[in-house]
Order: C-alpha cells, then sequence, then structure tokens
C-alpha cells in the first residue's frame, strides 16, 4: 500500500501543471467578446499544455487594475500584466516589474516587432514591456448626422464647438454633439487632456525628463498660457443653453464615452480602435459602427498643431512572479503573430508585429478601413514619456473639473495647475 501511494502521489504531482496568472482589462470589460477570451483559453490549452492559465483575468477597469497590482505584486499574483504605456513608468518607479531585455533579445521573433512601439517601453535603457497594441487617437463622427444638418466635419476647436452646438440644438438634446471625459483618475481623460496639450505646446510633453551626470531629473517646461487655452476650450464645451457637451455627463469617463456613441448618444467623440468591439452589442451599434461612423483627425487649436496621444499597450512580468521563465513563455504566447491578429481584429488595434499585420484576418474582417483610419495619425502622435503620470493625470483633470463646473477661471486654474506640476516635481515623485 504503502508502494502504491507513493507511486500515485508521485504521478500526481508529475502531471501537477505550473499555474499562471494574467491580468488584463480587455478580457473582463468585454472590449473583446466572451466567445473570444473563450478561444483564448482553448488555444492556450494547446499551445501552452505544461501550463495552467487562471480565468480570473483581474478586476478589470485599468485604474482598478493598477491600484491592486500596486498592492499585491509582491505576492507573485498576476505573474503577467497587461496595461496602458503610462502605467509601466509607474511600474518601474515601484520597482515592481521585470526588465525583459535578456528575454526578448533572444526571442528568434524580436525583430518581428516595429521599433517605434519598443522605444517608448524604454525606461533608463531597459525595456520593460513587450508591446502588443498600438494606436493614435482620432475623432470619430456620425456621418449620417453632419449629412442631415448639412454640416461640414470640423477641423479646429472653434469648428468643433460651433458644429457640436447645433447639433445639440437641432436634434433638441436627444443627441449631444460631442462627448470628452472628465473622470478624475480615468486613464482616457487623462489621454484626452494630454493630446489636447501636445497641440499648444508644439507637440512637446509638459515635462523634460533628462539625465545628468547619472542622475535622473524631470523638469516641468509648460506654460500657464498653454495650459490656460486647453481649459477654456474645455470650459466652453459645457456653455450655453445648447452646449456641445452633455453637462449631466461632466466627470465621467470610458465607461460613458463608448456604449454613449453606439448607442447614439453622441455624434462625435475622441477615439481609439477598440470601439470595434462594441459593434456586437446589439444591431444599432452595429449599424452605426459599420455604416454609420467614419474617422478624422482630431480638432485642433488655432493657435497650436495637428497632434494626437499615442498609445502603446505592452505586456510587463511582474518581477516576484514565482517562475519567470514560464510567465516569458506566456508573454510569448500573448504577443506571438497569430495571437496578436487575433486579438486586434477583435478589438480593432493595430498590431506592434510587422508579421502580424501582413495576416489576411484583417481584411476578411472588413475593418481595414477602421484601421487605417487610426494608422493614419501615427507621423503626428506623441508618446508620454516616462514619468510617474498618476499625480499629473489627476492634476489635471481637477483642473478640469474646477473649470467645467465653474468653480474656477480657465487663468486662475491654469496657475493652480503649473504650480500642482511644480510642487510635484520638489517632492520628487515623478
Amino acid at each position: 500500500y504503502i508502494l502504491i501511494f507513493t507511486l500515485s502521489t508521485g504521478l500526481s504531482l508529475a502531471a501537477e501543471k505550473t499555474k499562471l496568472t494574467f491580468w488584463n482589462m480587455p478580457f473582463v470589460t468585454q472590449e473583446v467578446s466572451p466567445e473570444y477570451v473563450k478561444m483564448w483559453e482553448n488555444d492556450a490549452k494547446t499551445e501552452l499544455p505544461e501550463y495552467e492559465i487562471d480565468h480570473f483575468y483581474g478586476p478589470g477597469k485599468y485604474k482598478d487594475q493598477r491600484d491592486k497590482f500596486l498592492l499585491q505584486a509582491k505576492t507573485g499574483i498576476p505573474d503577467v500584466i497587461e496595461g496602458l504605456l503610462e502605467d509601466t513608468a509607474v511600474y518601474v518607479s515601484n520597482d515592481i516589474i521585470e526588465p525583459l531585455d535578456s528575454y526578448f533579445s533572444e526571442w528568434d521573433e524580436s525583430d518581428q516587432f516595429v521599433e517605434s512601439t519598443l522605444e517608448p517601453l524604454r525606461i533608463n535603457g531597459k525595456l520593460y514591456g513587450v508591446p502588443y497594441n498600438t494606436n493614435a487617437r482620432a475623432l470619430i463622427y456620425r456621418t449620417d448626422i453632419l449629412e442631415k444638418y448639412n454640416l461640414s466635419v470640423p477641423k479646429t476647436w472653434d469648428e468643433l464647438i460651433d458644429t457640436a452646438r447645433i447639433i445639440t440644438e437641432k436634434s433638441n438634446k436627444e443627441i449631444f454633439g460631442f462627448f470628452t471625459c472628465t473622470e478624475i483618475g480615468g486613464p482616457r481623460a487623462a489621454q484626452e487632456f494630454i493630446t489636447l496639450y501636445y497641440q499648444v505646446s508644439n507637440k512637446n510633453n509638459p515635462f523634460e525628463v533628462t539625465t545628468v551626470e547619472g542622475e535622473r531629473a524631470v523638469k516641468v517646461v509648460a506654460t500657464a498660457d498653454q495650459l490656460e487655452k486647453v481649459l477654456d476650450f474645455y470650459g466652453k464645451l459645457f456653455e450655453g443653453n445648447f452646449p456641445a457637451c452633455d453637462p449631466n455627463q461632466r466627470g465621467t469617463g470610458w465607461p460613458v464615452e463608448d456604449p454613449g456613441y453606439v448607442a447614439g448618444k453622441w455624434a462625435m467623440a475622441p477615439m481609439g480602435p477598440w470601439l470595434w468591439g462594441r459593434r456586437e452589442e446589439s444591431d444599432s451599434a452595429k449599424d452605426i459602427l459599420e455604416n454609420k461612423s467614419q474617422l478624422t483627425r482630431i480638432p485642433y487649436s488655432k493657435d497650436g498643431v495637428p497632434a494626437t496621444y499615442l498609445e502603446v499597450k505592452p505586456i510587463m512580468m511582474n518581477k516576484y512572479a514565482e517562475n519567470k521563465e514560464s510567465a516569458w513563455d506566456l508573454i510569448k504566447y500573448i504577443t506571438s503573430k497569430e495571437k496578436m491578429a487575433q486579438w486586434l481584429v477583435e478589438s480593432g488595434g493595430i498590431p506592434a508585429r510587422k508579421d502580424s499585420l501582413e495576416l489576411d484576418v484583417f481584411e476578411k474582417a472588413g475593418i481595414q478601413w477602421w484601421m487605417q483610419g487610426f494608422a493614419n495619425e501615427l507621423p503626428i502622435s506623441v508618446a508620454m514619456n516616462p514619468i510617474n503620470w498618476g499625480p499629473v493625470s489627476e492634476a489635471n483633470l481637477r483642473a478640469v473639473n474646477y473649470v467645467i463646473y465653474g468653480e474656477k477661471s480657465a487663468k486662475d486654474t491654469a496657475q493652480w495647475l503649473l504650480d500642482s506640476y511644480n510642487d510635484l516635481v520638489e517632492k520628487n515623485v515623478l
């Protein structure tokens, strides 16, 4: 009996698979469909037979995912995490993600990655993530609504405000002309703010990061005048009897923006390619996205230049993962040629791999026009520099809310925001 028990125990231990955890936002929030997630899970069993991948993919929204990872990274869970470019610097400053240079350089597929998608993920010369998705923000608009009211596609901020107000008035507020995120702590709100800032700053970041004698230094280069222009624009969006944006949606974020657009609640919004994944939510959503929408450049300040936010989404490894070689196997699977293409066909993104983009799945899905609309904006896109953007973005959106709720003027708020930037630099938290 002892021999049998010993043998059976040994066999069960030999058969036991290594467990891996992977947190990501799209699998939880249905940016990709539940059917796709099931397919991904089934394929993983075939491609990674020695591993058991947990079907819990984290808390969902990026802010919640980031906050929870910061709290529990040292437990080793998750092994692998997807996120935003601006998350990477936060994780590096907290020393909770692993540099991937040694793994990536030895991978025989590393030369398939577009260099411009890797560069923003290098901090202090080290690569901290493998990109799977890139895009530049564009303006999505309802072609049928603009045609109905005989309106032209806006190119400047002033034109956008005027066009949106006309739509709000002529529809008697059944559809508001525009939507922008204004949620404090919301990632999309932060990205939409920085897009506007890039336009008034000649495509510069508000902070300059340098290394002097081996020491990293952060310096404020934003001006009160630049910030006032951005904040004044936000204020004008919510002004008037028939405002460009719905005042009842002040302080809200992407969970309102995206479903609201496909439900026909607003005619224009700054957007990324993920919205394509929502066409399956209803017949109306499918019709709006496939037949009644088009993409164009985000309107810019008449005193500025065309510019937009560059998004690069990385897959990162927990520094405290129990088995880093296993975690790397999972990262390679997630960012493989076929898996990257399948994921981005589902959500509408632009692959970070050249060979993924060459697959015919995009043509078969009929979304090449959609992807091209965002790809057109890549030449004017700007990556956020590697600082801890959390407190900066919170200050940016507090400033926006001061203005849109009429608590402070754009001029006074701009000075408050600039002072906040300088305070953050002095406290050395960036």
